[in-house]
C-alpha cells in the first residue's frame, strides 16, 4: 500500500468513527454537526484514491447537512423544491463523473441520505441505515478497506441505536 492509500484508510477510519458516533445521539442538531465532520474526512479519504462520484456525493453531503442543520434552526417543514434539489444535484454530480456500474452504489446513497437528513428519529436512522449499506461494496471495490469495514460497523451500530432508541423506546423521565 501506498503512503496515499494509507492517509486514505486512516481518514476513512477517523471521520466513520465520528459518524458512528453521531448515530447514537438523540439531539438532531448534533447528530448533524457529527455527519458534517465525519463526511468531511470521508470525502478526502475517498478522493485521495481518485474515486470521483463517490468523493462527490460525500462532499454533497456535507453541503445537504450543513444547510439541513440551519434550516432545523429557523423552520420545521422542509419544502418539496428543497427534497427536489437533495435528490437532483447528487444525479447530475454522478451523472457528469460516471464512470462504472459501481458508480450507482453512492447514486443510490446519494438519494437516500438527504432523505435521512430531512427526517427524524427511527425514520432518520433507518434511512442512513440503507445509504451505509450501498458505501459497503463500493468501498470494496475502491479499495477503501478500512471504509468497507467502517460501514459494516456503523450498520452493526445503526441498528443497536434503532433498537435501543426506536423498537426498545426507554420511558422518558418526567420532571
Amino acid at each position: 500500500m501506498t503512503g496515499l492509500e494509507i492517509a486514505a484508510q486512516i481518514l476513512n477510519c477517523i471521520g466513520s468513527a465520528i459518524n458512528m458516533v453521531g448515530i447514537n445521539i438523540k439531539d438532531k442538531k448534533k447528530i448533524l454537526l457529527f455527519f458534517i465532520v465525519g463526511n468531511i474526512l470521508t470525502a478526502v479519504a475517498t478522493g485521495l484514491l481518485a474515486a470521483w462520484v463517490g468523493m462527490l456525493i460525500l462532499i454533497v453531503f456535507v453541503v445537504e447537512t450543513i444547510i439541513n442543520y440551519f434550516w432545523d434552526k429557523k423552520y420545521d417543514k422542509y419544502p418539496v423544491w428543497l427534497i427536489l434539489i437533495y435528490v437532483i444535484v447528487p444525479c447530475v454530480l454522478s451523472a457528469i463523473t460516471f464512470q462504472s456500474a459501481w458508480d450507482l452504489l453512492p447514486i443510490a446513497a446519494g438519494i437516500l441520505f438527504p432523505l435521512a437528513l430531512l427526517s427524524r428519529d427511527f425514520k432518520l436512522r433507518l434511512l442512513n441505515l440503507l445509504s451505509v449499506s450501498v458505501w459497503i461494496p463500493y468501498n470494496l471495490h475502491i479499495g477503501q478497506y478500512v471504509g468497507a469495514v467502517s460501514c459494516a460497523v456503523f450498520v452493526v451500530i445503526n441498528l443497536v441505536a434503532i433498537i435501543r432508541l426506536d423498537v426498545l423506546k426507554p420511558k422518558s423521565s418526567s420532571h
